[in-house]
């Protein structure tokens, strides 16, 4: 999947998402629509999609273990998982997945690895373009988009990217570039959303205003800021090589070596400890194995996801042995 491989800038930026909100003109918002009503919409967006390219999933027919493994892979959100009443849209290796009555009608998503905010904004805005043929959207010609949330009136656009920042952190300045983003009005996410703390140094930023700007405004501002982002990371990682090589080794190699020998790992402690492992590798302290690989044992070892790999709806106490377990497994490998 797209979400396991090296791309642009992979040693910083792990993944980057375009998101539009559309809502169907004359329509009700979905949080006060009743269930005749919603279904109307999914009927709606069902029949103006091409069959050939996307798949169209209700979620009411797919299993909790595959929901939220698409919930943990940032594919759809939490707030969606439950409902009888919503849908998914995904091609084939869901680099496209749009959201059926979540807060709006539709809440539209392209991704891709690493930084590039262009190739997912460009498949953003053709499968909305398409979709646009038979669908007419709520827009208002002073305001633009019309959205269920008023911070997504205008275009409706919101580009994503997930930072890795272990060396501003390690050097002390991560707070402050933190801090700075918000000052200039951007939004700063930990890995598992709004409200959360960066397991793992790891932050979503993505733009907070959606009005006044157009479509390329708001990328070209998050593409410079993210730019400055990743120099000051890799200053970061410099300096620490400079002045803190043995204490960085000594914290990547300890990671490294209860990754390959523990027996029990949460999920939270798996995560701290492969963005050490992570980090080591970017660092070219580690090599006998590759980013790619770190990417993917980071995605395949959250709870839903190595359920549905391992075939197995585990306990608590399971699941901490059976991740343990199954890291080992890879990492000899």
């Amino acid at each position: 999947m797209w979400y396991e491989e090296i791309s642009k800038d992979s040693d910083v930026v792990i993944s980057s998402r375009a998101r539009y909100a559309r809502n169907i003109a004359h329509e009700k918002f979905p949080n006060i629509m009743k269930d005749s009503e919603k279904e109307k919409i999914i009927k709606l967006v069902e029949d103006a999609i091409d069959k050939s390219k996307y798949k169209f999933l209700r979620l009411k027919d797919i299993d909790s273990l595959t929901k939220g493994s698409l919930a943990e892979r940032h594919l759809i959100s939490k707030e969606i998982m439950d409902s009888d009443n919503s849908a998914i849209i995904t091609n084939s290796d869901c680099r496209l997945v749009a959201m059926v009555n979540e807060e709006d009608h539709l809440r539209i998503q392209a991704f891709e690895t690493g930084f590039n905010i262009e190739s997912c904004y460009e498949n953003l805005k053709l499968f909305t373009q398409d979709i646009s043929k038979k669908l007419e959207f709520a827009k208002n010609d002073k305001y633009g988009y019309i959205t269920a949330c008023p911070t997504c009136i205008g275009t409706g656009l919101r580009i994503s990217v997930m930072l890795h920042l272990p060396g501003l952190a390690k050097i002390g300045l991560l707070n402050k570039l933190l801090d700075q983003a918000v000052s200039i009005g951007l939004s700063v996410r930990g890995l598992y959303g709004e409200n959360t703390n960066g397991y793992g140094y790891i932050y979503q930023i993505s733009n907070r205003k959606t009005i006044g700007l157009n479509d390329e405004e708001i990328v070209n501002n998050i593409k410079a800021i993210v730019n400055t982002i990743i120099e000051q990371e890799r200053n970061a990682r410099k300096i620490l090589l400079k002045n803190n090589k043995i204490e960085v080794e000594n914290d990547v190699y300890r990671a490294y070596g209860i990754l390959k020998n523990a027996r029990i790992l949460d999920e939270e402690e798996c995560i701290r400890l492969m963005s050490k492992v992570r980090f080591g590798i970017c660092m070219n302290m580690i090599q006998d194995i590759n980013l790619e690989k770190i990417q993917t044992l980071m995605n395949s070892t959250q709870m839903n996801t190595l359920g549905t790999i391992l075939k197995n709806d585990f306990s608590k106490d399971e699941e901490s042995i059976d991740r343990a377990k199954y890291i080992r497994e890879e990492l000899s490998k």
